[in-house]
Order: C-alpha cells, then structure tokens, then sequence
C-alpha cells in the first residue's frame, strides 16, 4: 500500500506544479539570479523539502497516538481502504484540475500571519542557513495541495511512512520550480495540460483500484 500512496503523492506534486510557481515561484526565481544568490537555491528547496517531511512526520504520529495499530489485521484493512478512498478523491482532484481543500486555506492563513513577518526579515537571503529556514518556513504555508498529500501520509499509517510521503510530494514540485526561468514554461505546460492531467490521475485512480483490489475481488 506505501508504494501506491508513494506514487499518489508524486503524481499530486507533478500535478500541481503550476500552483507551487504560483505559491513559491517569485522567491525560487529571486534565488536563482545572480551568481552570488544562485548556490542558495538548492539550499530553500532543500529547507522546503525538510519541512514538508516534519509535517508528513508529525502527521504521522496522530493515528499511533489515538491507539491505531495498522500491524492489526482488522485496522490494517480498514486503512487500505481508506488510503484508496484518498487516492481516488485526488486521482479526481488532478483530472478535474480542482482544488478542494482550498476553504482550508483560510483557516492555515490564520497559523501563517505570526510568520508572515519573520519570513520577510530574511529577504533577501544573505546566507545558506537564511535560505535554508526560509525554504523551512515556507513549506509551512497554508496550501490546499499540502493539505492533500498530508491526508495521504496520514492514512500512510506510521511516522516514517508519513515522511516519505510528504518527501516525495516535494520531490514532484521540484522539477518546475527548480526550472523556473529555464524551461518552466513548457514544463507546466506539459504538467497543466488536459492530456496529462488525465493520465496522471487516471493512473492514481488506477493504483487507488489495484490497492481496494482484494476486497473487491472477494
């Protein structure tokens, strides 16, 4: 079942690359001019991809915590199959090309104003460890798509599941983001277009079937 979740968060993070642009992309472009700047690219990404798998860890900890045990044979179905319904709502997320969770954002707006303005003391970045916290910091900011792959590490049923999950999230809004100026523009347009998002959700519903398979079959 990780593995289809895993495959469901990379296909979210392809997916949305044209609403992380949107989110992070003036900062993951200003991080990208100038010689002097352009060493801390990797270094916000990498903050960002560290943040997103804290989350994915701690999200990861609440069904252990409230005494859920996937090793039990009875909870370890009724997660398979709650981890399907998940994957098959975002396998019509991406097709759709819609945003659900967006009315969340509003609440995470809330928890994000603190740090509102912190995040600008940082800028511009004058230091690796001032890139690195601010790709941290902004990992954290309210985003319906986060918000997605975090229900998906949160049916992953464990802590470290959890994390790699949001990890590889990450990993599939990096190739936009760190082609940004480059080859952007055609990339999201490959990602955006109706044709792959078809086939991108098409395979999350088609891994989110295989997973339900087996009581399906019964």
């Amino acid at each position: 079942m990780n593995g289809a979740v895993l495959l469901t968060a990379l296909a979210t993070g392809l997916a949305g690359s044209a609403h992380c642009v949107a989110m992070c992309g003036g900062i993951s472009a200003s991080l990208g001019l100038g010689s002097t700047r352009k060493r801390y690219l990797l270094v916000y990404h990498g903050g960002r991809l560290l943040s997103y798998s804290t989350l994915g860890l701690i999200f990861g900890c609440l069904l252990p915590l409230f005494g859920f045990r996937p090793h039990n044979p009875a909870w370890g179905a009724a997660l398979r199959i709650v981890a399907a319904l998940a994957m098959l709502l975002v396998g019509v997320q991406i097709i759709l090309g819609v945003n659900w969770l967006r009315r969340l954002e509003r609440y995470g707006i809330r928890l994000w104003r603190p740090l509102a303005g912190f995040v600008q003391t940082l800028l511009p970045v004058r230091s690796a460890s001032d890139a690195l916290l601010l790709g941290f910091l902004w990992g954290l900011l309210p985003c319906g798509l986060i918000y997605s792959a975090l229900g998906l590490a949160l049916v992953s049923g464990n802590p470290l599941a959890a994390a790699l999950v949001m990890l590889t999230f990450g990993l599939g809004t990096l190739p936009a983001m760190l082609l940004l100026g480059v080859f952007s523009g055609t990339l999201l347009q490959a990602l955006t277009r109706e044709g792959s998002r078809l086939l991108l959700g098409g395979l999350v519903i088609a891994t989110a079937l295989w997973t339900v398979w087996p009581f399906l079959a019964v």
